[in-house]
Parts: C-alpha cells; structure tokens; sequence
C-alpha cells in the first residue's frame, strides 16, 4: 500500500494514526503499530496514551523479533544437524527444520521471561 499524506489538523492526524495504532496492536502487528506511534510521539507526545502505547508496541516488536530469531536459529541448527548425520530424506530435512523451529520457539519462550523488565 503506497503511502499518502495525512490531512486535516495536527490533532485529527493524530487521531487516525492513534486509530490505526491500536488496530494493528490488537491484530499483534507490534511493528506496523510502533511506526504509527512513533510518528505520533514525534509531533504530539503529549496524546492520550500515545507514549505508553509507543513503548509497549516497542517492547512487543522486540519480543517478536527475538523469538523468530531464535526459532531460525533452531531451524539452522536441526538442518545442520540432519546434514551432519547425512540424512538423504528431504521429508526428514523438512521435518527436522519444523522440530528445530518448535524449539527454537519454546527455548525463546524461556529466554523472554529472562528479558523482561519488570514494570
């Protein structure tokens, strides 16, 4: 979707992006989100709750990223793995990289709860 300049008054614009902040929070889009909030902390730091939105939707992308990072991570390490033992199934391949991004997934889980500040 290309981008198109807002209109109206500091205060509507704000309005729209808050609005399209919150949508994409609630569908778990942290970083579609965290760019909407941030352009609204940039101009108007001082809306409703855009600063505490900005910092939880920043939080949650991170969370994001690190558990995918970590689940490819177990994904590269069961393929090394089935490489190491010469595995000649592709299926087996396959099935060892969803394994791996299981785990992956699960030891990141762990991790996060290390991560977290509590608030």
């Amino acid at each position: 979707m290309p981008k198109q300049a807002l209109t109206g008054s500091l205060e509507e614009q704000c309005a729209f992006l808050y609005e399209i902040a919150t949508d994409k929070m609630a569908q778990g889009n942290f970083t579609g989100a965290y760019h909407a909030l941030k352009e609204i902390v940039k101009h108007k730091p001082d809306f409703e709750d855009a600063q505490m939105l900005y910092e939880e939707a920043k939080r949650k992308k991170s969370e994001q990223r690190f558990l995918l990072s970590i689940s490819f991570v177990g994904v590269f390490l069961a393929v090394g793995l089935g490489s190491f033992l010469q595995i000649s199934n592709d299926f087996l391949y396959i099935g060892m990289a969803i394994v791996g991004a299981i785990l992956g997934y699960v030891v990141a889980t762990w991790l996060n709860g290390f991560r977290r500040v509590p608030t």
